[in-house]
């Protein structure tokens, strides 16, 4: 009888550990699943912040780079006519190869 309790104890105990760890395991396990999603939310939302960024960058750099481009433009058409005066002073006073 006395071997019957302590084996009857004894699987009693085991299943009380069991039961105890599972719970305290699937609390942990819901608390680890609770971080993760929460991790993947910010994770998107800085994403969709950076993406925002780039593209605010991206506008500002072609801004930049065409108020650049327009600025050499101008100064292109206003060497124009030197050079011109140049290139025909040449033409006017080098002798011709004859």
């Amino acid at each position: 009888m006395e071997i019957a309790k302590f084996v009857l104890t004894a699987i009693g105990t085991f299943l009380s550990v069991f039961g105890l760890s599972f719970t305290v395991f699937q609390y942990w396990r819901k608390k680890q699943d609770e971080r993760f999603a929460k991790l993947e939310t910010e994770t998107k939302q800085s994403i969709a912040r950076l993406g925002e960024r780039l593209g605010s960058l991206e506008q500002s750099v072609v801004r930049s780079f065409e108020s650049r481009l327009s600025v050499i433009e101008g100064e292109l058409k206003g060497l124009k006519p030197i050079l011109m005066s140049i290139q025909n002073w040449f033409i006017h006073n080098t002798p011709s190869g004859k």
